[in-house]
């Protein structure tokens, strides 16, 4: 099997969360989701978009601190996670240095992103990147979409997020501006890790949905406006 990576290109996302919704159908987590839950969700401020998602780091620490090796690293690129032998004992929320693993109280287990690994099996995309409407989230081989995003940043005087953070990750962002500025966390950057194949108080739906509309669904519109009339222009 291939090693892979997903591109997010946050100048064409327009923070529709159609990848959110489209995640929570493939995984039905609905109950989770109500609690404010989720695999993956984008968050629309005035600075920017914020796509919580696992970076599947080449390096992960949740993998290398969880103390019955209920996350595992594949070695086609997703951070996995097995809730059957999951303590509930949170290392992998303290020691991740994004942020990602959240902890359901109820059910005593974590929520995080498998990159879809059961569809990549199937040789199909992640759900996420399958749906997404403008083209913002790309999916493929792992150097592949290493290369694609130091092109696109350097052509396009892009902030490239995610690749050298914490030693390297699956999951490349591109900015017009620093990310950390919308949310993402800021982590240090540190020496590339080779990869494997390489070398042989939460929300209620309901809650999120009215917060979501109306600190978010302005810069939604203005933010879709804008880019299909850059999308009209280049195509003149």
């Amino acid at each position: 099997m291939k090693e892979y990576a997903i591109l997010l290109d946050n100048t064409f996302c327009t923070g529709c969360n159609t990848c959110g919704y489209r995640c929570v159908q493939e995984f039905r987590y609905h109950n989770q989701a109500a609690k404010g839950l989720f695999r993956t969700f984008v968050t629309v401020n005035d600075e920017g978009l914020y796509q919580k998602r696992c970076m599947h780091c080449l390096d992960p620490q949740c993998v290398k601190n969880c103390p019955v090796k209920a996350l595992t690293k594949s070695e086609y690129g997703p951070v996995l996670y097995n809730a059957e032998i999951c303590i509930g004992c949170q290392m992998c929320t303290k020691v991740c240095p994004f942020h990602v693993p959240q902890f359901d109280e109820a059910a005593r287990k974590i929520v995080k992103c498998s990159m879809c690994a059961h569809r990549l099996g199937e040789g199909k995309q992640p759900a996420c990147v399958e749906v997404c409407p403008t083209g913002a989230l790309q999916f493929g081989d792992f150097q592949t979409m290493k290369s694609r995003a130091v092109k696109m940043a350097k052509e396009r005087n892009l902030i490239l997020y995610g690749y050298e953070e914490n030693g390297g990750t699956h999951l490349f962002v591109l900015d017009k501006k620093s990310p950390v500025t919308a949310g993402y966390p800021k982590v240090a950057k540190m020496p590339l890790k080779v990869s494997s194949l390489s070398t042989g108080d939460t929300m209620t739906v309901p809650t999120v949905a009215a917060a979501f509309a109306v600190a978010g669904f302005k810069k939604f519109s203005d933010r879709r406006t804008r880019i299909e009339e850059e999308q009209k222009e280049k195509s003149k």
